[in-house]
């Protein structure tokens, strides 16, 4: 008899190792699928933040500030301050606000050539943070587009 109650004993064991291996595996596959998720949201909003600051330049040089691409800024980094930590979403913030007020400028006619560097050279940090977010580092020794 005590190799039937061992026999019993093993097959409900395993069916409870069984059990709680697989709850690990299904509660690793979320988190992965949410990182994924999160990741994919991540990289459409910055890809939309850095189209608007384009398209915003776009309206400057050519004098037609409508300011629509200024609304479009806020609204990106409104989703970067949700979707990303302070150290990300800080710098974006301080960029929009200096990019609206280059764009301004450039609108009016004057000549910010200086300006525009600056504010270039904090869009080239803000994209490496972005990346370094979104676990794309660049390679060593090459400057972020």
């Amino acid at each position: 008899m005590s190799a039937v109650v061992v026999g019993v004993v093993g097959t409900l064991m395993g069916v409870l190792i069984g059990g709680v291996l697989q709850q690990v595996q299904a509660s690793r596959s979320r988190r992965w699928q949410r990182e994924d998720s999160l990741s994919d949201a991540k990289r459409a909003v910055y890809a939309e933040f850095l189209r608007s600051i384009s398209a915003s330049y776009g309206q400057a040089v050519s004098g037609q500030r409508t300011r629509s691409e200024d609304a479009n800024l806020h609204a990106a980094v409104a989703e970067i301050e949700i979707l990303a930590d302070q150290d990300v979403s800080e710098p974006a913030r301080d960029l929009v606000k200096a990019v609206i007020d280059a764009h301004t400028r450039i609108a009016t006619g004057a000549d910010e050539t200086a300006l525009v560097a600056g504010v270039d050279r904090r869009r080239h940090e803000v994209i490496a943070l972005f990346k370094s977010d979104l676990g794309l580092e660049a390679p060593s020794g090459r400057r972020t587009p």
